[in-house]
């Protein structure tokens, strides 16, 4: 199983955050207990997929995004991958980033959700309080069906509807925010868009899928926060 299969796996191990699929007394219990509780309903999820994602792309698309949107601090995620970039956009084109950045995400990635299968996820406890009680890094261990064993970190912040949310996360050693602020980052470099944002920004989804193989060979490493903190 690819790091790429991992991370999209990862992140729909989460989706418990969603408010209506998790009761509402499980929100208020730690990101470590939301995750333990939802992780099997989450492959529940994935398993069903297989049956109609070749026949009705756009249905699956459609769920994983109205799954996703409550679960997943978008914002702060493409603020974190456009970096240093942000501050230069103006708001119609932060808005816009979002939304490339978004839809960018799910088109890339959510046909791989089809190719996990008889896995296993394992919330671990943390071992020390955490600095900041309005942020949190969850570990989690992804058990493959062959023997593998992937670990996954998730930056988690507190927002001010008090849900849990995910900014960030890194799989197998690999930071996945800093990976798409480079691939940002070098489109921006690119002849082909000009020095472009607005270029960029509209074709994110193709920048994504022409520099996939780069974010497994470029492995940024770090603390889970690491792309936010360099917006």
């Amino acid at each position: 199983m690819s790091i790429r299969q991992i991370s999209i796996a990862a992140c729909f191990c989460v989706l418990g955050l969603v408010p209506g699929i998790v009761p509402a007394a499980v929100e208020s219990q730690t990101p470590e207990a939301v995750v333990r509780r939802t992780s099997d309903d989450v492959l529940k999820l994935i398993e069903e997929g297989k049956t109609y994602i070749k026949e009705d792309p756009d249905r699956f698309y459609r769920a994983v995004n109205d799954v996703l949107e409550p679960a997943v601090a978008f914002d702060s995620f493409a603020r974190g991958v456009m970096g240093p970039f942000w501050r230069d956009a103006s708001k119609a084109q932060r808005d816009r980033f979002v939304d490339s950045f978004r839809w960018g995400l799910l088109r890339t990635y959510a046909a791989a959700l089809t190719e996990f299968s008889d896995g296993r996820v394992e919330v671990l406890e943390p071992t020390k309080p955490p600095r900041y009680p309005d942020r949190r890094e969850v570990k989690m261990e992804i058990h493959t069906s062959s023997g593998d064993i992937y670990t996954v970190l998730y930056a988690m912040a507190l927002d001010k509807d008090g849900q849990w949310r995910v900014r960030n996360l890194i799989v197998g050693g690999v930071n996945i925010g800093l990976t798409y602020q480079n691939q940002f980052k070098s489109a921006m470099r690119d002849p082909k868009y000009g020095g472009s944002m607005d270029r960029v920004i509209d074709d994110w989804a193709t920048v994504l899928v022409d520099e996939k193989e780069g974010a497994n060979g470029g492995q940024s490493k770090g603390d889970a926060a690491g792309a936010d903190a360099e917006s």
